[in-house]
This record gives C-alpha cells, structure tokens and sequence, in this order.
C-alpha cells in the first residue's frame, strides 16, 4: 500500500511537471538529430526521456517494415525511417498526426505513413511489421484531455488490448520494443504481456531521479516455453 501510494505522488508530480513544459516549453526542440515542432498537446521529445531513449536504441535492419504505435511529434518513426525500408506511424491524437506528418516533411523523410486512429484501428488485416514500438502512456490519471491521453492508462487497459492485439500484426520472426517506468508497476505490465503470450528480454535500462525506464524486447512464446 505505502509503495502504491508512493506511486502514485510521484505521478501526480511528473504530470504537473510535464503539463507546465508542455505549456510553457519551447515548441521546436532538436534531438537525435532531428528537429521537431510540436504543441502543447503533442508529447515533447526533448524534454522527456522516454521518446528519445527509445529513438536512441533501435536498430533495425535495411529490410525492416515497422509500425510506430502513438507516435506522438513522430521522432520513433523517423529514426526508425532512417534504417528501416518503410514506416508506418499511428496516433489517436489528431494534433499529433499532423505534427509527426509536418516533422517527417521537415526532416526529408518520405518512406513513413502517418495515420489517425486507436492502437491498430487503422490497419488492414493482414498488414503485418517486423518491428512494433510502443511507448505507452502509463501514468493512473483520468484521460479527459488530449494530452492526458498521451500520459494516462488507468488500470493498464490500454497496455492490455496492446498486448492482446499485437500478435494480429506482427511478421513471424518479429518483435516488439516496449518502454515503461518503474513508477508504474513494469513488473506487472510484464506479467500482463506474458499472459497475452510474450516473453521478453530487457535491453536498457536508464534511472531519472526517482524513476526508472525499461525497454524490453518482446517475442511470442515459443511452444513449450515455461515463464
């Protein structure tokens, strides 16, 4: 319970730190090597860790085709856009879809897609990715804003149906690169992936003051595998 509700405070702090630089915090911000404009109810990469720590650790092949789940200004998808053969980047947030579409414009790049819709809504049936990222939100608060949408993920439901619809989408042989935060119970987002079947490996790790950030591999269990 005491951890819980350390938890929960230091959300509710990182929430109000996020909100003030959103609003207040300069709109066109350069990183990995890419300039971004993004508005107040766009995530900013610059200023937060877990955009950019995921930028700076894929690698991807010539070959990859890859899916950027809530892309936010865009930033994972235009890395990825860098190394891979083809993009496509997905958001919920209208503000957002246009950000990532006038960042992948302002940084020449022209193999990524950009669509508007929930998790994998926009998809066709079978279209199916090497590589899925997804940087979720993962704070408790209530989702009332466009923003807080970016942030929140009350009871993890949003972390569920990922873990539930990824496998609809992914390549045989492919994987999922996920990032999440100590302060929002990795352990039990692990076990949620888990029960949806996949295992995982974790390939960094970077701690922030009293958080830390996880980014995992993910595979679908091999028959016969034992967690």
């Amino acid at each position: 319970m005491q951890r819980l509700m350390l938890q929960r405070l230091i959300q509710g702090a990182a929430c109000r730190v996020i909100e003030a630089v959103q609003r207040y915090g300069p709109k066109t911000v350069t990183i990995a090597g890419c300039t971004f404009v993004v508005t107040p109810d766009v995530f900013n990469p610059k200023f937060f860790v877990t955009s950019g720590l995921m930028a700076r650790h894929l690698a991807l092949r010539p070959t990859d085709e890859v899916l950027d789940v809530g892309t936010g200004s865009g930033i994972q998808a235009i890395v990825a856009a860098q190394q891979a053969q083809r993009v496509v980047a997905i958001d919920v947030n209208p503000e957002a879809v246009v950000c990532a579409r006038a960042n992948c414009e302002r940084n020449e790049v022209d193999n990524v897609t950009v669509l508007q819709g929930d998790l994998f809504e926009p998809l066709t049936a079978g279209e199916r990715f090497d590589v899925i990222i997804f940087t979720p939100p993962y704070m408790e608060g209530p989702v009332t804003t466009l923003l807080s949408r970016a942030l929140n993920d009350p009871g993890k439901a949003l972390a569920r149906r990922f873990f539930a619809e990824a496998r609809n989408h992914l390549e045989p042989g492919g994987s999922l690169l996920v990032l999440y935060s100590s302060i929002a119970d990795h352990e039990e987002v692990l076990e949620i992936a888990a029960e949806h079947g996949w295992q995982h490996e974790q390939i960094a790790a970077r701690k922030m003051l009293l958080e830390t950030y996880f980014i995992y591999r993910m595979v679908p269990l091999r028959a016969g595998f034992k967690r």
